[in-house]
């Protein structure tokens, strides 16, 4: 294959010996089978009618971003006693403000070592059941309005100079009614997308790219390109969508109190730790036998948001979570009730001892190279079957591993005053 870049894909038509791509410039190419990576404006799903015009997602939600310089360090903004005393410093990742009815994200370029961008990246992503699109003022008006009532945030951005238009968007939520087709295939955010809430796009695509690949290639030596072939990636991205839809949209309803907020938190930071696992195990796996066909095992999981009550802790969890919710929502339980209710369950749940899961006042989690230890003494000796499955791996293979290069930080250069 050929790699181009730059190249703008207008039309194609999907022929029984091949697909044949036409061009902005007016070049055509021809191909065996199409995977439409394009996103949002997906050639093939805009073709082909894919798109409901109100897609069946829990989530509505719209975002308001834009590039800014002279941001301060959120740690530099709060006194010292008001710091939770980790290992890393808040503004070393992607930083999170959450506020009833949405969540802002603060993304510094600058906070590695050798960068030389002194951009921040800055948004606000709205739930829209509690602000609904306006048209009244500009994004930019809208955004600092919403600022401004709460200290903290107007604090930590009173710096900050936009370097970029302001950008604000409709409803961010899509999906399509299928993403396989005669010799194509959506890939991920061509086939639907919920909220950056989480980043969950590169995991996603990577977890898609894993199942379509190894089909494709069989597809392309037996010349057979039928749908049903390409069965599990379709049921995989149907389940991840859904599942990402129930997570996102519970967080915008966890928003509204702190309480809510702070159980909800747990089971998305549970539901990753897991996922990593299912990886972790993997790579394990692969570096004790040599053997590439470990990595064919991630199809055995469960897909999300399947199987019985029992089958799964994380779904079990989840899924009740979501129950407490739907009651809460419904006026049967107070915000403190609900909250409760899900640190009644994640006390009584079988978790990996790390954490102080059902007590509301600890509130941070450092993972630290001997949580690491402690999670895996207890996968192999008192995990819950579901979750002890992932613990078939030889640890000790970790210490065999090169060591990784360190990354040296230049001393920063400051003027000499005489």
């Amino acid at each position: 294959a050929d790699y181009r870049d730059n190249t703008d894909v207008v039309d194609f038509e999907i022929k029984d010996d091949g697909v044949l791509l036409r061009t902005s410039a007016g070049e055509e190419f021809r191909a065996r089978f199409l995977v439409d990576g394009t996103g949002h404006k997906s050639v093939v799903a805009n073709k082909f009618g894919l798109r409901p015009a109100v897609p069946d997602l829990r989530t509505q939600s719209r975002t308001i971003f834009t590039h800014m310089e002279g941001l301060e360090r959120f740690d530099d903004t709060i006194p010292p006693e008001e710091r939770p005393g980790l290992s890393r410093g808040w503004y070393e990742g992607t930083l999170h403000h959450m506020i009833d009815g949405g969540w802002f994200w603060v993304i510094r370029f600058d906070n590695v070592p050798g960068s030389e961008s002194k951009i921040t990246s800055v948004g606000l992503t709205l739930d829209m059941h509690k602000y609904p699109q306006r048209n009244d003022v500009t994004p930019e008006q809208e955004f600092h309005e919403i600022v401004s009532r709460y200290p903290s945030i107007a604090k930590h951005l009173e710096k900050g100079v936009a370097v970029r238009p302001w950008v604000g968007t409709g409803r961010l939520q899509f999906s399509a009614t299928d993403s396989v087709g005669p010799r194509c295939f959506l890939m991920s955010h061509a086939h639907g997308f919920i909220d950056a809430l989480y980043s969950r796009g590169m995991i996603n695509t990577f977890e898609q790219i894993h199942a379509l690949a190894p089909r494709l290639i069989q597809a392309l030596k037996d010349d057979d390109f039928s749908p049903e072939r390409f069965d599990y990636p379709r049921r995989l991205q149907q389940s991840m969508i859904r599942d990402n839809d129930r997570m996102v949209f519970n967080s915008f309803r966890s928003f509204a109190t702190f309480d809510t907020w702070n159980a909800w938190l747990r089971l998305w930071l549970i539901n990753i730790i897991f996922g990593d696992l299912r990886m972790f195990r993997i790579c394990l796996r692969y570096l004790m036998t040599g053997d590439k066909a470990e990595f064919a095992r991630l199809d055995d999981d469960p897909l999300p948001m399947m199987g019985d009550e029992g089958e799964s802790l994380m779904e079990d969890l989840y899924r009740t979570g979501d129950e407490i919710f739907n009651r809460w929502d419904a006026g049967e339980l107070t915000a403190q009730e609900a909250a409760a209710a899900i640190f009644q369950m994640l006390g009584e749940a079988n978790l990996p001892p790390i954490h102080a899961w059902s007590d509301p006042e600890s509130c941070h989690l450092d993972f630290l190279p001997e949580k690491l230890g402690q999670m895996v003494g207890w996968g192999m000796t008192a995990a819950p079957p579901s979750i002890a499955r992932m613990f078939d791996f030889d640890p000790s293979v970790l210490a065999k591993l090169p060591p990784q290069p360190t990354v040296v930080e230049e001393p920063e250069m400051v003027a000499a005053v005489a």
